[in-house]
């Protein structure tokens, strides 16, 4: 078997399984009364766009790859490489959003955060899926360059391009959406933790010794406390699968922006995109792993689903 088919198949696999599992987020999450909090909406928010990538990018790669050239048309091919930086961009804002809420949660207002939803947030949920569009739609508008590459099947940046405004682009470009937004989100996250980890050594040190369980108030700050630190960690989990996840495919464009010397072989470009595509099938596992009550809203979901399908049968018979 070729290459390209393989790497078909990898895409129809996260296909299968990444669109049923960011569904599931998505329902459980809006059916789900205790899940309508700002990190719940935001994680609702961050499986659509994972959703969206699969069904926007990924699917139409898949029947391309496996021919070895594009069926789309040139327009269509044009929109999937805008639609890919559009969802990356996208992902990284929520990553910063949720490590954001995190740290106002633990360290900036601990006492008075409250995670209901207002209407300052929902303008910035708002901003989260705008703001990637006038970073995105550049090379629409000549800066920069979206091209058809034969030897992977689709298109993508113009790598070689030199004009000004492109050389400009690739620089601005991976500076405003990877370095600087990431530094953030470690920053906000590090501080997360330590002061997580701080609180609950204060506790005990204040009571002299471990909590005594049968104080229900210091057991339930210690609960609390820890909660808060598993969030840090799964928050954390999170943004480090993504970076697995994406940095060989941008190790790989800088090499092919910055070091003309080096042929990138069609294979290791294909690896690598599909790779990415390994980051929108992650989210919905980590939860299934690490959140207990997500597996309980979706045993419940999944009850309520049979009951009804077992009432509609009944109501036929």
């Amino acid at each position: 078997m070729s290459f390209p088919p393989v790497i078909a198949a990898f895409h129809a696999l996260f296909d299968v399984i990444g669109l049923p599992g960011n569904l599931l987020v998505i329902v459980t999450i809006i059916l789900e009364s205790r899940f309508h909090v700002m990190r719940y909406i935001l994680l609702a928010s961050l499986a659509l766009s994972d959703f969206l990538l699969l069904v926007l990018v990924s699917s139409f790669r898949i029947k391309s790859i496996a021919q070895e050239h594009w069926l789309y048309g040139q327009t269509m091919c044009y929109l999937n490489s805008f639609f890919i930086r559009y969802l990356y961009i996208n992902t990284v804002l929520h990553l910063l959003a949720v490590s954001y809420d995190r740290y106002l949660a633990i360290v900036k207002s601990p006492l008075t955060y409250a995670g209901t939803i207002t209407k300052t947030k929902v303008v910035c949920m708002f901003l989260i899926w705008i703001i990637p569009i006038p970073l995105s739609i550049g090379p629409f508008l000549g800066w920069g360059k979206y091209v058809y590459n034969p030897e992977v099947f689709f298109c993508e940046q113009g790598w070689t391009e030199n004009s000004e405004s492109y050389r400009a682009e690739r620089v601005v470009f991976p500076t405003a959406t990877l370095v600087i937004p990431f530094l953030i989100i470690v920053l906000l996250n590090v501080s997360v933790y330590k002061t997580a980890k701080r609180q609950i050594n204060a506790i005990e040190v204040q009571v002299g010794g471990p909590v005594d369980a049968e104080n229900l108030q210091q057991q339930e700050i210690v609960s609390r406390r820890l909660r808060d630190r598993k969030a840090a960690v799964d928050v954390s989990i999170i943004i480090a699968a993504f970076l697995v996840c994406f940095l060989p495919v941008w190790v790989t464009g800088i090499c092919r922006q910055f070091v003309p010397g080096i042929d990138i072989p069609a294979q290791a470009v294909l690896s690598t995109t599909c790779i990415f595509f390994l980051s929108a099938i992650c989210n919905p596992i980590i939860y299934s792993i690490r959140k207990r009550e997500f597996r309980k809203a979706v045993n419940k979901m999944f009850r309520w689903i049979g009951v009804c399908l077992y009432s509609n049968d009944s109501d036929i018979v």
